[in-house]
């Protein structure tokens, strides 16, 4: 394929393929004159120029990079709350039953001030109770928290300032003590004490002698290997020898669940609780009570259903902090406060920390999300830290939800979004975007020239319509689905499955259909091909821990070995989902050198639970058991349960994103959990529906996405914006891909690449998109292609190869002086310096040259050598950041 975009109306190269479905001349947008306003004369660039490749000459000043101006300051910050009147107030929560002696409440109070924002007020919020003999308040400094003392209703009255609210409280069996259970209580003191987390216990080999379910994904049994001892195995229900219990019913005070605890007896990892805490307390309670299990009843019926905290989001100050509340839904209806009994984690040290009761503390302007862990839950808070407020915050347009969405957070972060592009950052990022390839020069001048209003909507709906898009799209895809083959002897499976995608892709085949022919598939067909990946039959555990990961962008593969700690899935979950390829049969035909995938009932192994060693039924992730009489097509029931799941769309969607930005709702674009939850999950979802509505059609998907204003904002910060990397505030200048780097060389020299191998050699004009994994390469070596070893997660990162390789590469060297490249055609014309430059410019940059910029190149070109300053203008332009990266 060609090394050009194929939609060019005239190509000087005669590999060059020409006569694109449509072409840029039949737009109307073309047809107007170009405008003197179409270059911003302001810029000042510096380029370094290497004359020849044996000699250096001298600077010129500027720089390749535009100057970038800060806008005007915003206004000043308001006074924290205790310093100003706030408009309302209000108690949270406002109406709270308190069951039980051992049951508490944390309160907070929240103000709402003129700017919009609310805070937390609590510690400076002056609190009292309307009766002291029935509930306690607990002073500061920490968590204000009321206590019950006696049966009753007692009213619960904050005032700061001349502003006052109230909480009513009802307290029912205040004398009543409630058991102890080991899945709530000593499973939570372990989780929150860190002695089940992967540095101690939780550890695979345990510690010590013990070891724990991670974060208390096991309650029961780790009930049993503290009461009687014994240590979790990954791979089998038996314990090893000695056990020793943890509990000493006779002597409660000598269990070593409290003397290590307390390190009293020696501890690696030191005193997790002091003597006269109440964990200790607790924990002495239990053991004393004869270390139950919990009763019965409860056991079964009542537990922790989900976690709810408050604030969801919320905005800081600087310096600003926030209490976080943390309410437990039990499974009986009732809401208990479990805010001192949970871990909290910061998702960004830097920009805020977070100590053990919650108290969320701002540190330097960002975003991060605060995760609260209880055993088998986990739920998460979003802040904010803004440098200051913005009270007069400016209408920005929109051009679809997408916008609304983006926008709609960033005044909530405080944060004004930069400008629109200009046409020719717009003009060469979209091209990049959507085909891989540069605008020739003539197109660039004719969509400058363009007066017409609806020319950007115009240019994406030709760029989608080309060949190139197909091209790029394929290579896309192929990235993807990891499509693998070799170079050096190219098989027919891999042929198969490469002319099997590239149809589906020409054809927009809706998302859906094509992931369930490449799941379902049987037979000598292309999508078969991937369920061995020139590695002969992938074990049933690795084809669904790879479908789940491309199809619902989860990284599952730890169920393989015990429950996931964190999200809803279960090892027996996992081994009932592999179980679908437990039927899955390779049938080699040496005589015609072919292979068949097949599901074979009579022929194939079954599945076996690796910790009981039973067979395991093919079980969907909804627990539904696939009947006998239905499973002459197993995956085909597999890949429909797949594609209708939510997360389908939204894995995808989230994907797709990240080709435009650099960076997606959840990074890596693969691994979704709790843990790391989408940065706008509204947006995700919105596209996801708009997705699944439109058909599953990635077509329509990317348009959307291209044709919002958020995609096409400057890449030039303000104030407020310029430390903002994951909300889509502005433009981020994103490293071409190595294949798409050497396709636009080889475009802008106008010397094909050639990609030769001992067995065989791809046609002259042929892209670097259109290769192989393995088709042999410096450049793309050096720059780090993708192996399609593994799925895609990390960026293109500089290296020092690569900065070496720009100096003496052969595509930064020898293209530039090749006998009929660009710049000895050039030179064979009659344009003249200035021409020369302005064109180079246009090939490379998709701008014009500023006067500055001309005029100090025209000198230094007629001071010296003409070929070879022609030569490193072109050498210092491919190989500066304006050119290797999208802006």
């Amino acid at each position: 394929m060609c090394v050009v975009a194929r939609w060019s109306a005239a190509c000087p190269h005669p590999n060059w393929r020409s006569g694109a479905s449509r072409s840029w001349s039949s737009s109307p947008i073309l047809n107007s004159p170009r405008s003197s306003a179409a270059v911003n004369n302001d810029r000042i660039w510096q380029v370094t120029f290497r004359f020849g490749f044996s000699s250096f000459l001298a600077l010129v000043t500027g720089a390749i990079f535009p100057v970038v101006t800060g806008a005007e300051p915003v206004s000043g910050d308001k006074n924290k709350g205790a310093e100003i009147t706030p408009l309302s107030l209000q108690v949270v929560p406002a109406e709270v039953t308190l069951r039980g002696a051992a049951a508490s409440q944390t309160f907070l109070v929240t103000a709402t001030f003129d700017d919009g924002q609310q805070r937390d007020v609590t510690p400076v919020a002056e609190l009292s109770l309307s009766g002291s003999e029935l509930a306690e308040l607990t002073s500061t400094p920490g968590p204000r928290r009321v206590l019950p003392r006696g049966d009753g209703e007692v009213t619960l009255r904050a005032t700061v300032g001349s502003k006052t609210a109230t909480a009513t409280i009802r307290i029912v069996d205040s004398q009543l003590q409630r058991p102890l259970t080991f899945p709530r209580d000593i499973g939570s003191i372990l989780t929150r004490k860190g002695c089940n987390a992967t540095m101690c216990h939780g550890a695979v080999p345990g510690q010590g002698g013990l070891r724990l379910s991670l974060f208390s994904s096991h309650p029961h049994v780790d009930y049993q290997w503290i009461v009687q001892g014994g240590m979790f195995e990954v791979l089998t229900d038996e314990q090893d020898e000695p056990k020793e219990p943890r509990v000493d019913l006779q002597t409660p005070e000598n269990s070593l669940i409290l003397l290590k605890a307390t390190d009293q007896e020696s501890h690696d990892g030191g005193r997790r609780i002091e003597l006269d805490s109440p964990e200790y307390a607790a924990l002495l309670r239990w053991v004393r009570a004869g270390a139950p299990y919990g009763p019965a009843e409860e056991a079964r019926n009542v537990r922790i259903e989900r976690l709810e905290v408050y604030p969801r989001e919320v905005v800081l100050g600087r310096d600003g902090s926030q209490q976080l509340l943390v309410t437990a839904h039990l499974s009986d209806g009732r809401l208990e406060d479990v805010t001192g009994e949970v871990v909290y984690q910061s998702g960004s040290d830097s920009v805020l920390e977070v100590d053990e009761e919650g108290r969320v503390t701002a540190k330097s302007p960002g975003e991060a999300n605060v995760m609260v862990r209880s055993p088998g839950h986990i739920v998460t808070s979003r802040v904010g830290v803004v440098a200051r407020a913005i009270p007069d915050y400016p209408q920005v347009p929109e051009r679809n939800f997408i916008d609304h969405f983006v926008f709609s957070k960033l005044r909530w972060l405080n944060v004004i979004p930069s400008g629109l592009s200009t046409d020719e950052e717009f003009l060469r990022r979209i091209c990049l975007d959507l085909t891989g390839t540069l605008p020739p020069a003539n197109r660039v001048r004719e969509f400058l020239g363009s007066k017409a209003p609806q020319k950007r909507d115009k240019l994406i709906e030709i760029l989608l319509s080309s060949p190139e898009h197909e091209d790029f799209l394929f290579y896309r895809f192929a990235e993807i689905l990891r499509l693998q083959g070799r170079a050096t002897q190219l098989g027919k499976d891999t042929q198969l499955s490469r002319e099997w995608l590239r149809q589906k892709v020409a054809e927009n085949t809706p998302y859906d259909q094509l992931m369930i022919e490449r799941i379902a598939s049987q037979g000598y067909d292309g999508p078969s091909r991937f369920n061995y990946l020139l590695r002969g039959l992938l074990p049933p555990e690795a084809q669904i821990a790879e479908q789940l990961r491309i199809g619902w962008g989860r990284r599952l593969g730890c169920a393989q070995c015990h429950d996931h700690p964190f999200e809803a899935w279960t090892q027996d979950q996992f081994w009932g989902m592999a179980a679908f390829y437990g039927r899955l049969l390779h049938v080699r035909n040496s005589v015609m050198d072919n292979s068949v995938v097949v599901d074979a009932p009579q022929l194939a192994g079954q599945v076996k639970h690796p910790r009981t060693g039973d067979v395991v039924q093919p079980t969907l992730f909804d627990g539904t058991v696939v009947p006998e009489d239905q499973r002459l097509d197993l995956r085909m029931k597999l890949a429909e349960g797949i594609v209708t799941h939510p997360q389908f769309a939204e894995a995808l969607v989230n994907r797709v994103w990240d080709w435009f930005f650099g960076t997606a709702f959840v990074n890596p674009v693969d691994d979704f959990r709790s843990t790391n939850p989408p940065s706008h999950p509204e947006l995700l979802r919105a596209l996801a529906a708009d997705f699944r509505e439109h058909g599953h059609d990635v077509k329509h998907l990317m348009r959307v996405i291209v044709r919002s204003r958020t995609y096409q904002l400057s890449g030039n910060p303000n104030e407020t914006n310029r430390g903002d990397r994951q909300n889509f505030s502005h433009a981020i200048a994103r490293p071409l891909d190595p294949a798409v780097l050497l396709d636009a060389i080889s475009q802008v020299t106008q010397v094909p690449e050639l990609f030769t191998s001992k067995y065989l050699s791809d046609p002259p004009g042929t892209r670097a998109i259109a290769l192989l994994p393995d088709a042999p390469s410096d450049f793309l070596e050096i720059f780090n292609r993708n192996k399609r070893k593994a799925l895609p997660d990390e960026k293109p990162q500089p290296t020092l190869a690569k900065s070496l390789h720009s100096l003496t590469g052969r595509a930064y060297t020898e293209k530039i002086v090749h006998e009929e490249g660009r710049v000895r055609r050039l030179l064979e014309t009659e344009l003249s310096d200035g021409q020369i430059v302005e064109e180079l410019y246009l090939v490379t940059l998709s701008r014009y040259p500023t006067a500055v910029e001309r005029d100090r190149l025209v000198q230094m070109i007629g001071q010296r050598e003409r070929q070879k300053s022609i030569e490193s203008l072109t050498w210092a332009l491919i190989s500066s950041r304006q050119f290797d990266h999208i802006h």
